[in-house]
């Protein structure tokens, strides 16, 4: 039996998936059905049903999974012995969100392709609800998001939380000199995606300054969001790390305010338990020791934990 096309087998057990394995593994889907053909052979008995929506397993494929994980995770354990003596090539299905990608997470690739310079990376940058869905799915190894992840499966490790903060193009910013939440709420404020923490807390916020719901426009697309406020459609809720360079030049503007918005919380957050979660945790750590070390613009320590607000939005000293 050859031992690639066990690994083939857990992978589609896991995925619950011919195609995922393939897109895992880089082969075609007939490559992939061709392996489990053999692997069939050599133990003589079907581990996967035909003719079913997902790749569901026979008792024989039930059996044979205990087996193949305990393969998997023998592989990685042979992979972190030699790392220091032989270049080990993995590739890490990494999901991150766009506040991370937008402000340390190419620095901290480029340094961590210096120590691990077998690993490589297919990254997926998604709003945190798809990456969370992705991550349970075991369609990412590891997510950078806002977390925690709350998922029995689903180990979490605090990474950084960023400030928050209203800005606008200069014209609109121009408007008032001190911006109440009422003067906020009559303009759009553009935001996180609908379905997020940071937009539901908006737009709690906002509700009771007018009959009206509040004007927003949402998105998982930050980039987006910092364009519309550029062209003086709306002001801007976001990370300060992410708009530091529209700030240093100008085209927006911080609002200067008394409402204070509570910072968002990342994690790193991987399925406990599987094969590879052992460097999943590795590379959390090692994300979180980069952080320690790299102060990011806008970044405040998790420790601070919500600012509490009164009633208006303000800060509660």
């Amino acid at each position: 039996m050859q031992i690639r096309n066990l690994d083939t087998f857990y992978w589609i057990a896991t995925l619950r998936s011919f195609r995922g394995a393939a897109e895992k593994l880089n082969l075609t889907q007939p490559a992939i059905s061709a392996r489990i053909q053999m692997l069939e052979q050599d133990l003589g008995t079907p581990v996967f049903l035909r003719q079913t929506r997902n790749a569901e397993l026979t008792p024989a494929g039930r059996q044979l999974l205990p087996f193949a994980e305990k393969y998997m995770r023998l592989e990685q354990d042979i992979l972190a012995a030699f790392s220091g003596h032989a270049r080990i090539e993995q590739t890490i299905r990494l999901g991150a969100s766009e506040t991370i990608v937008a402000s340390w997470l190419p620095v901290f690739l480029s340094q961590l392709s210096q120590s691990h310079p077998g690993l490589s990376f297919d990254l997926m940058v998604d709003s945190t609800d798809n990456l969370r869905n992705a991550l349970v799915a075991r369609e990412l190894d590891l997510a950078f998001l806002m977390g925690p992840v709350a998922e029995v499966s689903v180990t979490n490790t605090d990474l950084c939380a960023f400030e928050m903060i209203f800005a606008a193009a200069p014209q609109v910013a121009s408007l008032h000199k001190s911006w109440s939440l009422r003067d906020i709420g009559a303009q759009t404020v553009l935001t996180f995606a609908q379905n997020t923490k940071p937009s539901r807390q908006i737009r709690e916020m906002l509700a009771p300054q007018s009959r009206r719901a509040p004007a927003m426009t949402t998105s998982s697309s930050l980039g987006a969001l910092i364009r519309l406020a550029g062209t003086g459609f709306g002001i801007c809720a976001v990370p300060r790390a992410v708009i530091e360079s529209e700030l240093a030049s100008g085209g927006l503007v911080e609002l200067d305010t008394e409402v204070r918005l509570p910072p968002i919380a990342f994690t790193a957050s991987f399925v406990s338990g599987s094969p590879i979660s052992s460097l999943m945790n590795t590379l959390a750590q090692e994300a979180t020791r980069f952080l320690s070390r790299n102060p990011i613009g806008g970044h405040v320590e998790r420790a601070l934990g919500p600012v509490p607000l009164s009633p208006d939005g303000s800060a509660i000293p």
